[in-house]
């Protein structure tokens, strides 16, 4: 069943992981797609790859979102040739895993840039034309288990995640009078490109085992685009992907105490896990 049928919808981080495999299942879905990722290679794959299977994408182009003007750009070729859009979904994402004192400010303004700002460059290019057109729509940001939990290692990351969530908690209930609908993901371990390519500031052998366990635990990037897909379906706000992370989230709120215990004993396993360079 195409729920999506005529829809435009917009994905960043389209070229690999969740952005790849939510592009694909909207497709499958009917929505009409204009894609985006820094990897031009990636990007094209997921093209072809959506054509093949009779999807439809209007339009595809690589560009960092970290650059306003780029996503300016793109956001007026896409009201000039298709009009506004139904769905913007934000995912683009870098991550890092270090010690604050090892991170240099270059750290700091990378994850930042992409992060955060990327996903605030989607919603002011797309947004106020969302609003203007009057036919509603909606947003899915994807956050992380780091933007609800202050995790080990994770100060810059997860400071962009947990601005996510506020951003995406205001504009709940700012757009609600637009019937424009809001959700935000959070998912824990999954097994994408980012396993890969975070960067950790550690030695290569532990951080190799760390890799290896986060692949073993790891959602697919598919499993983590049908819980989108459903989000939408569904208007849920917060989604959290894996048991783990909502068992941590619980405790969090409910047993402050408990759940800094086990903060405290996540981090000690870490440092030790994750040796530093010498």
């Amino acid at each position: 069943m195409q729920i999506l049928t005529g829809k435009k919808v917009f994905i960043t981080g389209a070229a690999s992981g969740i952005g790849k495999a939510t592009a694909v299942a909207m497709a499958k879905a009917g929505g009409r797609l204009f894609l985006t990722d820094i990897n031009q290679e990636g990007i094209n794959q997921t093209c072809s790859l959506i054509k093949n299977a009779g999807g439809e994408v209007c339009l595809a182009r690589a560009f960092n979102v970290a650059d306003y003007q780029a996503m300016a750009t793109f956001a007026q070729e896409v009201h000039a040739g298709y009009g506004p859009l139904d769905i913007l979904v934000n995912v683009a994402g870098v991550a890092l895993f270090s010690q604050v004192e090892d991170m240099g400010h270059s750290d700091w303004e990378k994850v930042i840039n992409v992060n955060l700002w990327g996903v605030i460059h989607g919603i002011e290019c797309f947004v106020p034309e969302m609003i203007r057109a009057g036919h509603g729509g909606y947003i899915v940001s994807v956050s992380s288990a780091a933007g609800l939990i202050g995790l080990p290692w994770h100060a810059v990351y997860s400071g962009t995640k947990h601005a996510l969530v506020g951003i995406s908690e205001v504009l709940r209930y700012d757009l609600k009078k637009h019937n424009i609908g809001v959700s935000v993901i959070c998912p824990g371990a999954v097994n994408t490109g980012l396993v890969k390519t975070a960067e950790i500031h550690a030695s290569s052998g532990s951080t190799d085992k760390i890799r290896h366990l986060f692949t073993k635990i790891a959602l697919t990037p598919e499993r983590v685009a049908d819980i989108i897909m459903n989000a939408i379906r569904t208007r849920k706000f917060l989604v959290i992907t894996s048991f783990d992370i909502k068992l941590l989230y619980f405790l969090k709120r409910h047993f402050p105490t408990l759940f800094h215990l086990i903060m405290l004993l996540l981090t000690r396993i870490m440092d030790k896990s994750l040796k530093r360079d010498v």
